[in-house]
């Protein structure tokens, strides 16, 4: 089985997280990204392209920006392909989460649904964080 993970956001987002991706997890061969509306292709084609060149018994993860966006809606009329997950608000934690679940076999519903809520928990105010002061630490 093969997998295949997206990037996609409005401007250079995707290629940003990439970067960061790659900086702590190494090179990740299996990651595309599409800066959307930057060079002025249409970001149809560069969606219908990447569908089209990938074998439909891949595994297909796509992490969009934001749910009322343009770039995720241009991944919607994806969402029925057999073996394709979208998923938008993306963040570096989700997509890192993603990167490293093995590619044995293909990734359950339930398990998707438990790396978003690892990775929504990982949004926090650390303004609010108390932390005990301690000299030692120092």
């Amino acid at each position: 089985m093969k997998r295949k993970i997206i990037i996609a956001s409005h401007n250079h987002m995707a290629s940003g997280l990439k970067s960061t991706l790659e900086f702590i997890a190494g090179k990740q061969d299996n990651v595309q990204v599409l800066d959307a509306y930057v060079d002025g292709s249409p970001i149809e084609e560069n969606v219908k392209e990447m569908f089209e060149k990938t074998d439909d018994d891949t595994e297909i993860i796509v992490f969009t920006d934001m749910l009322a966006g343009s770039v995720n809606q241009k991944f919607f009329p994806y969402r029925t392909r057999s073996h394709t997950h979208i998923i938008t608000g993306m963040n570096l934690p989700v997509v890192l989460a993603f990167a490293l679940e093995s590619a044995d076999k293909y990734i359950s519903v339930d398990r998707i649904h438990e790396i978003i809520t690892e990775s929504r928990n990982a949004l926090q105010y650390v303004n609010e964080f108390q932390v005990d002061d301690d000299e030692e630490d120092e």
